[in-house]
Order: structure tokens, then sequence, then C-alpha cells
């Protein structure tokens, strides 16, 4: 993680990659339903939602799949259930408990929404949780841009001082020579 304030209102730190619009490796999403909008071109999954990609976990009580229905005609990418692929989608909406894991990283909120364009997770809730090993950092609001792996936290509006917290681990570069050197 990256040298943090504590007096900070938004901090930037790292996140992983989630790519569902063109990644490489396949997306496998299960749920306990799914209801079909294919002339509105979208797909909403409903109990225990998990999407798998890679390395990439996102779970979430209800996702909201809006994919391109008709788009490019040109791409030979195959179709899913009624013209869903992970080419074709344009946004997803998670809500009810959403917990998103990219290599060691995990981030938990209430709410949020994945953008395939611009490759933009944002993630909110009364408590937004980000932990990378030992490491926590809260707010309420988590932009994630997952392309590049930073994400920005916010604090909470009217929480103490708009203020993020963090805990870091106080491991140290050298494997903890200098712990012992006290």
């Amino acid at each position: 993680m990256s040298p943090l304030s504590a007096s900070a209102q938004t901090e930037q730190v790292p996140f992983g990659s989630l790519n569902l619009s063109n990644g490489k490796e396949p997306v496998k999403i299960d749920a306990d339903r799914l209801e079909m909008r294919d002339k509105e071109g979208v797909a909403i999954f409903i109990g225990n939602v998990s999407v798998v990609q890679g390395e990439t976990v996102l779970r979430a009580g209800k996702m909201t799949v809006h994919y391109n229905k008709g788009g490019d005609k040109s791409d030979a990418a195959p179709q899913g259930a009624a013209g869903l692929s992970a080419s074709g989608i344009d946004r997803l909406e998670v809500s009810e408990k959403v917990y998103l894991k990219s290599g060691p990283q995990v981030a938990t909120g209430d709410t949020g929404v994945y953008n395939a364009k611009n490759q933009l997770m944002v993630l909110q809730g009364k408590k937004v949780v980000l932990t990378d090993g030992d490491n926590v950092a809260t707010g309420c609001k988590m932009t994630a841009h997952m392309d590049t792996g930073k994400a920005f936290l916010e604090a909470c509006p009217g929480a103490k001082k708009g203020r993020v917290s963090i805990i870091m681990s106080p491991k140290s570069e050298d494997g903890g020579a200098a712990a012992n050197r006290r």
C-alpha cells in the first residue's frame, strides 16, 4: 500500500483487476435464479450470486447485468443466454452484501456498480472495507480503476471529521530484522 495520511478525506489504495468485458479468462456466473429481459438488454441474477474470472471473485445477493443488445454484429464472441456474453456487458449493478476479491485484496460494501467500458468499480455502503493482507482501510465509498489497479477510498459523510480509517501492518521490508534490533 502507498503511504497514507490519517487526516485525508480521500485516499488512493491499490486494487487488482476485474475485466468482464474483454478479459482473456472465461467468466462464470452462478445464482439461484435468472430473469432475462432481452428486449431491455438486462439479465437479473438473484440469490447467492457469484461471478468468477481468473482470480477475481464478485459475490452479492443480487446482480443486474446491462448488456449491449445489438451493437456490432461482426463480433464473433460466443453468445450465452439470450445474447448475454462477456464481450457484451455494459454495466453491472450489485447489491445485498457485495464482496469483491482480486488476488490478495478484498473489498466489501452494500452496493456496487461496475462500468465495463471505462473499467470502473464503485463500491458504497455504511462501511466499505478494503483489506490487503493485514492492512485494512475503511470508508463509505471506494472507486477502483480496475485497468490500472488504483482505488480511491472516501470517508463517510458526517463521520468523524470526514476521515477514512487505515490500519497498516507493522511488517518491515527487510523480513522483520528491524523489529529484532530493539
